[in-house]
Order: C-alpha cells, then structure tokens, then sequence
C-alpha cells in the first residue's frame, strides 16, 4: 500500500500545484493553453516517439500479452460507445472521449513504476508494450473518431472528407510520433543517445505540465454535476477492464502467472493524462475526463492494492 501511494500521491501534488497557483492567480487560462500547447505540439509526441522506438520487436510481437491486452481494449472500447449511445446518445466525438476514458490506463507514469516496485525491473517491458500498444490502437482509434465527427459536419463529398481526415491524422503530432517510432522501432532498432536524451528532456515536460494543466481546469470549472458519469465510466474503467483482460488471459491468450497478474493490473489503472490533453485539445468532453480522471486515481489505490494482494495467489504466480 506505501508503494501504491508513493507512486499515486505525487500524481495528486502535480494537479494540487495548478489548482493553487490557478486560485492565487499565479497562473492564468492563458497559461494553460500555452502549457497544454507544448504538451500536445511537442513533449508528448517526444515521449510517445522514444516509448515505442525503444520497446524491443520481440516484445511488440509478444502474442499472448498482446492478444490479451488489446483484446480487452477493444472489447470496453466497443462497450463504452455502446453504454454511451443507451444512457447519453450525444456526438461521435463525446462517444470516442468516453471509450478513450476507459480504455488508455496510465500505464507509462503510473503503471512502469508499479509493475517494476512490485515484480522488478522486467516488468517494465509488459508496462512499456502496453503503452505502445494503447498509442498506435486506442489513441489512433479515438483521434480518427474525433476527426470523423469534426469533418462529417461539413457540406464536403465523402472523398473530401476522407481527404480531411487522413490529412488531419497526417499533420495530427500524436499520430506522427507514434508512426515515427514504429519505424524506428521496426528498421533503426537503436536511436543515437543524443536523439534519447533530447526525447526525455523534452517528453519529461509531458506529465507533470498535464497535471498541472489539469488543476488549473478544476479551478475554473466545478465538477460536481459529471458523478452520474463518473460512475458508470469509473466502473467500466476500474473493475470490467480488468476483468475482461483477465477473462481473455484465462480463455483465449494463456501466459504465466506473473504476466497475467500485470495485464490486470495495467487494465485496472486510471486513464492516462493523454486523454485530459486529446480532451483539451479537441474541446470536448473536458469536465468529465477530468472528473474522471481525479476520481479514478485516487480509487485506484484500493483497486491495484487489491489484484496485487490477492491476485498471485490466486493464479498461482
């Protein structure tokens, strides 16, 4: 439990920084969209580039781990988007927030650190493929959405608006980091130390300025009306992706113990701060996401604390 609020706790003090200095006027809205400009335009693609460049081919083909992870990503994307159009209708771009809530766990800040105090440094590899995987499927699959809903209402033939879109995607900065370490990662293999350290220094910036971002949100915008969504989304987020990837493991993708115990784990963890900064960046959805977000962290604790617990036992790890 003191390594779950070790790693959770500074999490809280990041978003408590940009709340305070929000309130004391400190820092201003025109501050948040110049931070979350540099998150969204540039430490975040740097970060999201370097992750998947250097996470090993073998482990980008790891079948099991990846049947089993993208498997459950899929399964809650498609069931967010299906309780989103029963319970809130809305648009395809409220409906691709919602499912990107529930499915991109913060596996890099929260989870490579909690899988490495837990199992030790091998870890990371599972935590590090799980977030590749999450930026080229999940991250892709929401952005495309998003720039559907956004393009569709225009008078454009469909050719213009697929024109539109793949343009969008093409120049989209998320997207090219991503596409820029898969071939990397795929036909370079090593990248020069220069070029890593540049990432990571600049990708560094991506998490603690997000969180801070995202306190300078809280106070400006209450929240207290998204706990009806909150709820059901929390739900999804923190107990039926877990059990679907663990449901896959068991019936579909068998692995040992230790690996399945972390899939679970990885699941069950609240959404990344990427999805506060897609949010932000496209206007949509950004009382709930946030909501969401500081509400599921904290929950988190019990949740991670509870599979580390009782889980290895129970698969025999």
């Amino acid at each position: 439990m003191s390594i779950l609020f070790n790693i959770i706790l500074p999490v809280f003090a990041m978003i408590l920084c940009g709340y305070v200095l929000a309130r004391k006027n400190i820092l201003t809205g025109q501050a948040a969209e110049a931070m979350n400009g540099l998150v969204y335009f540039v430490a975040f693609p740097a970060l999201l580039f370097v992750v998947v460049a250097r996470t090993p081919r073998e482990q980008i083909l790891n079948w099991p781990f990846l049947g089993a992870w993208l498997g459950s990503v899929i399964i809650v994307f498609a069931l967010t988007a299906l309780v989103s159009t029963l319970l809130w209708r809305g648009s395809l771009s409220q409906m691709a927030m919602r499912s990107l809530n529930t499915t991109c766990s913060s596996t890099a800040f929260i989870g490579i650190p909690l899988c490495v105090a837990a199992f030790g440094a091998q870890a990371a590899l599972p935590a590090a493929l799980a977030t590749t995987l999450l930026a080229v499927f999940d991250l892709s699959a929401a952005i495309v959405l998003l720039e559907l809903d956004r393009n569709t209402g225009t008078r454009a033939r469909s050719w213009l608006i697929v024109k539109n879109i793949a343009a969008s995607l093409a120049r989209n900065p998320l997207m090219i980091g991503v596409v820029a370490g898969l071939v990397v990662a795929f036909t370079v293999g090593e990248l020069p130390v220069a070029v890593v350290r540049f990432c990571e220094l600049v990708g560094g910036a991506a998490i603690p300025c997000s969180l801070v971002a995202l306190g300078l949100f809280f106070a400006a915008h209450p929240f207290m009306q998204e706990w009806a969504e909150v709820s059901v989304l929390g739900v999804i987020k923190l107990l039926i992706h877990p059990a679907v990837a663990y449901l896959l493991v068991v019936t579909v993708f068998p692995m040992d113990p230790q690996l399945t115990v972390i899939t679970v784990l990885l699941a069950s963890l609240p959404p990344a701060t990427t999805v506060f900064v897609v949010a932000q960046r496209y206007q949509i959805h950004m009382p709930q996401t946030s909501a969401l977000m500081l509400v599921t962290t904290l929950l988190s604790v019990l949740t991670a604390y509870a599979i580390l617990r009782w889980m290895p036992a129970w698969v025999g790890s």
